[in-house]
């Protein structure tokens, strides 16, 4: 999964410009649409990194990398599923400045987290949910293009990705995108 994440990186910095504005009524872009869905109250756990999309092709792969060689999902107590989160997070405006990244999973409490990980309270919120589409990771990247471009009324606290434990980027290459709203 991590090289397919460094290369889902450099896309996404590439695409931040002409993408196509998203349908506020319909859902739809030319080639994205997405649903409104309510989300109850969620907690993550993982560890994180203060970036911004001009510096995510150094940072997120470091911490995609670190993930998986120190086999942080395995020391997450209290796991829902093993179901993978990238938590966008204390945005210190939009998505042009810096935000934290959360890589980790949903978990039943809060309690015990160990060194090196952080804890978040996502509250309950409106999502525009997106799946990707296609070939990954351009279809992520194509799906993120669409969103900086569209006119959603994003709330800026906590946007998430859901890769599933079945996640492959050949043969199950979908991604969900959470935009809060």
């Amino acid at each position: 999964m991590l090289k397919y994440f460094l290369l889902t990186c450099s896309i996404l910095t590439s695409l931040m410009i002409d993408a196509a504005p998203i349908n506020p009524v319909t859902g739809e872009t030319e080639n994205c649409m997405y649903i409104m869905e309510k989300q109850t109250k969620k907690l993550f756990m993982g560890i994180e990194i203060r970036t911004d999309n001009q510096k995510c092709l150094v940072d997120m792969p470091q911490v995609w990398g670190k993930f998986f060689q120190e086999k942080i999902l395995e020391k997450i107590p209290h796991k829902v599923s093993n179901t993978v989160f990238a938590l966008y997070a204390d945005y210190d405006d939009d998505y042009t400045k810096p935000y934290s990244y959360i890589l980790g999973c949903e978990v039943s409490t809060l309690d015990n987290i160990p060194e090196g990980l952080v804890g978040k309270v996502v509250p309950a919120s409106s999502y525009a949910v997106f799946s990707t589409q296609g070939a990954y990771p351009q279809s992520l990247g194509t799906t993120w293009q669409a969103i900086w471009k569209s006119p959603l009324k994003r709330a800026y606290t906590y946007d998430f990705e859901v890769y599933t434990p079945d996640f492959n980027p050949q043969t199950k290459p979908e991604v969900k995108v959470y935009i809060a709203l």
